[in-house]
């Protein structure tokens, strides 16, 4: 006999049962929700392992470290593609240091953050020197900081703006069969110290405005200014409104995903070889079911007029 009308039309002794079978489900989910703690405990383990190789990274990038002949050579079984055929170096042009403009060029070829990021945006952005992903300490409420490290600048004092993102794995009590896994719940960013007249968050407009038959006062009135760098104020900032909450945590795992770890990919703009499916861990982490979004995919743009985005418009990753 099966009961397809729900569990309401159970027999009474039927219904206590189901309600034993639930109550293993809520421990369950408190297993689960110690198996994701103790998954985001590993990653931390092996950042430390990923650490000396980001250093290295960095210290090519930024001219502090000449890689060797054998560190130039190409070490991967597989075809290294169209970036392992040297050119020369034409004749009488300078020589370069580092590989210049590395993270603005890695982030302009994310589509999403191409968007973004305006020309205003682009010469503080060459100003760039790393990016690193902190986890949160073993003792500490779950959590993940992106740094971003400038060199000294003309546009703002800062040496490195942040943008943390805080997480959780509990279930929740309006739901306590199922743990979100490392769910992200909420975002600080920082405030960036701008410069006099350097600040790229905002537009300054002058307005004239008349006072009597013949008088005429100049005013001038800032408005928010569309920008990258809003990407540093809360979500539901007058400033940050750019962006909505599901993107911006969409965008807080993949720069800790994908971007920081394979950002030479990007930079080479190979990345488009490699698709990041969506997984319902990737979208409950990105904010929950509710605000589920589609992963961004490294695939190859449709050809077409680009939208020119204003400060009232909201970013989507789906693009």
């Amino acid at each position: 006999m099966s009961w397809s009308g729900g569990a309401q039309h159970l027999p009474l002794a039927v219904k206590q049962r189901v309600k034993a079978l639930k109550n293993l489900q809520a421990q369950y989910a408190q297993v689960e929700a110690q198996f994701y703690r103790d998954f985001h405990d590993l990653e931390k383990k092996y950042a430390a392992f990923y650490q000396p190789l980001f250093d290295k990274r960095s210290e090519i990038v930024n001219a502090i470290h000449e890689p060797t002949e054998g560190e130039c050579q190409w070490q991967v079984g597989v075809q290294e593609g169209a970036w392992g055929e040297m050119e020369r170096e034409p004749v009488g042009k300078g020589q370069t240091n580092g590989i210049p403009h590395f993270w603005l060029t890695a982030f302009k070829n994310v589509k999403i953050l191409g968007r973004m990021i305006r020309q205003h945006d682009e010469l503080v952005l060459e100003h760039l020197e790393d990016v690193k992903i902190k986890f949160s300490g073993f003792e500490e409420p779950m959590s993940f900081t992106i740094e971003f490290i400038f060199k000294s600048n003309e546009y703002f004092f800062n040496e490195v703006l942040t943008k943390t993102y805080q997480m959780r794995s509990d279930p929740d009590d309006s739901d306590p069969f199922f743990s979100k896994g490392p769910e992200i719940i909420s975002s600080t960013g920082c405030e960036i110290y701008w410069k006099v007249g350097k600040n790229v968050t905002v537009k300054t407009s002058k307005l004239q405005k008349c006072e009597g038959r013949s008088s005429v006062v100049s005013t001038t009135r800032k408005m928010p200014s569309y920008s990258f760098f809003t990407f540093f104020y809360p979500p539901d900032s007058p400033e940050g409104r750019v962006l909505d909450v599901a993107t911006d945590y969409k965008l807080g795992y993949f720069f800790r995903e994908v971007l920081v770890p394979k950002s030479v990919l990007f930079f080479t703009n190979e990345a488009s070889e490699y698709k990041y499916e969506s997984s319902d861990d990737e979208a409950r982490e990105a904010g929950g079911e509710e605000k589920k979004v589609e992963v961004i995919r490294n695939e190859e743009p449709e050809k077409g007029p680009e939208k020119d985005l204003d400060p009232e418009e909201t970013v989507s990753l789906q693009q």
